[in-house]
């Protein structure tokens, strides 16, 4: 029992979602984790901007040892001050600074590169001085602006990255559920139908297509499996024309053989999932499409007419051509609509009649040709 469980389509799909929601999970986790390495990277270089602030302070001291070697030293050299306070300047001054800060900065490049010159007296560098100072002082303050201000941008940002996550999540999961439903319930309620009877006994012996006996067990099946996924479905019969007169004119085992033909070019073209080809006996077939539109169907009909005329099988004495044909008469089942099946079929074989009525070789579908 545990282990029909394991091999269980539940059991599996059970398992593909719980891998996927970790694989959700993980993705958020991972992304998030992503989201606070750029932070700190961008935090650090938001303190790197800091490192111009330490040449400001170099420039303080050197025009304060200027000053010093003023006073003490009445012939100063100073020329190896200005080409430190230059270098210095230089590289505080190319550095990277926001349009606000570039004007400031600009205002007070003109003063310091006029004070680098043997006029200056005492007060030219203590006024460079204060003015340095100043640009300290707004240095900082701008620092903290920006990252006062990229931080709430951050934090608005990952509160936005976070709850689009969760949505996303609780949306795939929804999503996922949905659809392992849906094949669980497609799932289960044919493969009753099928576990119930074995191989050999719902097959026809000759044409090796469903025989008259699962037939009867599908098409009764029809409407509540229509009803329960809510689906347009349809039951189809089909007669090889004048097979009657073929099998006087080439003998029964050609007409076995004409029957194999046809059995076979309508089970490959209905071969997918949900789709049922019987044979009903004689030279009648049968097919049960669950799960189908109108327009596709005319669209199959219109084919199987097509497919069976290109097999070229000879028939000289059929009344509408020099090959075998077939007539098709069809009627769709709409969900909910609760109509017998006995009544189906007689829908079915009424425009079968009709098909055949107006001269065969073609197909009729009850709910559109025949009121």
């Amino acid at each position: 029992m545990k282990k029909e469980f394991y091999k269980s389509l539940s059991f599996k799909l059970g398992v593909l979602i719980v891998i996927i929601l970790l694989s959700l999970f993980t993705s958020a986790f991972m992304f998030n984790s992503q989201i606070d390495k750029l932070k700190k990277r961008i935090d650090y270089i938001y303190f790197g901007n800091y490192i111009p602030v330490l040449k400001l302070h170099t420039l303080d001291d050197l025009f304060s040892d200027l000053i010093v070697c003023m006073k003490t030293h009445k012939k100063c050299n100073r020329t190896p001050y200005f080409k430190k306070i230059k270098k210095e300047w230089d590289y505080y001054n190319n550095s990277y600074k926001a349009d606000e800060e570039r004007k400031v900065v600009d205002k007070i490049n003109k003063d310091i590169l006029n004070s680098l010159t043997f006029k200056a007296k005492f007060s030219t560098y203590n006024l460079m001085i204060e003015k340095i100072n100043f640009l300290k002082e707004h240095e900082k303050k701008v620092a903290y602006k920006k990252r006062r201000e990229f931080l709430a941008e951050y934090s608005s940002m990952k509160d936005y990255l976070f709850y689009n996550m969760i949505i996303l999540v609780v949306i795939s999961f929804l999503f996922i559920a949905f659809i392992i439903y849906s094949i669980i319930k497609k799932d289960n309620q044919l493969k009753i139908l099928t576990k119930k009877y074995k191989l050999e006994s719902i097959t026809d012996g000759m044409t090796k297509l469903y025989n008259r006996k699962y037939f009867d067990k599908i098409f009764d099946n029809m409407p509540f499996i229509s009803n329960a996924n809510n689906w347009k479905s349809a039951f189809v019969i089909l007669d090889i024309d004048f097979f009657k007169q073929y099998n006087d004119t080439y003998g029964h085992d050609m007409g076995d053989l004409t029957l194999k033909s046809v059995a076979s070019t309508l089970k490959n073209y209905f071969n997918r999932e949900y789709e049922y080809v019987f044979r009903l006996g004689g030279e009648e077939f049968g097919v049960i499409l669950f799960d189908i539109d109108e327009d596709i169907l005319k669209d199959c009909l219109a084919d199987v007419n097509k497919n069976i005329e290109s097999l070229n099988i000879e028939h000289k004495n059929s009344k509408i051509s020099n090959v075998v044909t077939i007539s098709i008469g069809a009627v769709i089942y709409e969900a909910n609509s609760y109509i017998s099946c006995n009544k189906l079929y007689k829908m079915a074989d009424e425009s079968l009649y009709r098909s055949k009525e107006n001269g065969r070789n073609q197909y009729r579908i009850y709910n559109e040709e025949v009121k």
